[in-house]
């Protein structure tokens, strides 16, 4: 009875541990699906005050970046859109105008990582490492933005707190961002900035601890700077008033890294897609004349 009572614990644990896993995979397609996802609208035309509706979606993206291993996944995504006076809530976060100043607004910049088995070549024998969430404020800065074009200057900073309730650490990734209408149902934003990130972040996906070293991944400590370089390219097209298409790629480029040199960067170009379709089920009979890109 012990014997069989220990295999019936062991195996419901495989099956958690497979199942966490699923909702890890789906939470980061989310929060990939969330944070590149646009409503497309007519810039400072009269939307609903309020929205909510499902995006489906598809992505395929390294298991950490510097991996020469993949995920592809797919998942559908709720979301609700508010478009208040000043705080405005909708599939690219929490926005808050600043200072009384249009040039000048307050994001929560939102991310997270997959969870990383030791199934991974690059890191057979190591720990795992578990699914993370990153959120902080992000500030940015209009340039200008007029009917068919805005330019954006963004400052985020966010913290990682992964599952298991362990503190990873911090990064950056200062970017500009061009976006622009060639037709009025398209919109096409091109994405370029660096990120930095902490010497506890560095550490917890590049360092090899001598416990972990091999003739072929020798031991490694990282430290704070630079992670990467990188450049993405969006396109947003509204097929109708409630049905939004959208695709989005994103390279990056670990060469000017200061953790190039780790034994776990596999492959120093990072590229990541997604595409999918965005559905707007609900909308308030009220108008609110805010600009989605506002």
């Amino acid at each position: 009875m012990h014997d069989v009572s220990e295999t019936t614990i062991h195996r419901h644990a495989q099956i958690i541990s497979r199942l966490m896993k699923r909702i890890s995979i789906t939470l980061l397609a989310c929060f990939f699906l969330l944070s590149d996802s646009a409503y497309a609208g007519d810039d400072k035309t009269n939307l609903p005050q309020w929205e909510a509706g499902l995006a489906i979606g598809a992505a395929s993206l390294p298991q950490y970046m510097g991996s020469d291993e993949r995920y592809v996944f797919a998942a559908p995504l709720p979301y609700f859109v508010y478009r208040g006076d000043r705080v405005k809530m909708d599939r690219g976060g929490l926005r808050a105008a600043i200072f009384d100043m249009e040039q000048l607004s307050l994001d929560v910049s939102l991310g997270a990582g997959l969870p990383v088995r030791n199934s991974n070549r690059a890191r057979a024998g190591m720990p795992t490492l578990n699914f993370n969430l990153q959120a902080g404020p992000r500030l940015n800065w209009h340039v200008f933005d007029d009917s068919g074009s805005t330019l954006k200057l963004r400052l985020p900073v966010r913290g990682i707190l992964d599952t298991s309730g362990a503190f990873l650490g911090w990064l950056s990734e200062p970017d500009i961002q061009l976006r622009f209408r060639p037709y009025s149902d398209l919109k096409i934003e091109l994405t370029s900035g660096l990120l930095f990130a902490s010497k506890k972040y560095h550490a917890t996906y590049y360092d090899v601890a001598p416990i972990y070293a091999t003739a072929t991944r020798p031991a490694y400590q990282s430290k704070a700077g630079l992670h990467s370089v990188s450049a993405s390219a969006k396109l947003v097209y509204q097929y109708s008033d409630t049905i939004t298409l959208f695709s989005v790629a994103r390279y990056r480029n670990l060469s000017p890294g200061s953790i190039r040199n780790s034994p776990l960067v596999k492959d120093r170009n990072y590229l990541s897609f997604a595409a999918g379709i965005a559905w707007s089920l609900y909308q308030s009979e009220s108008l609110s004349r805010i600009s989605e890109d506002d």
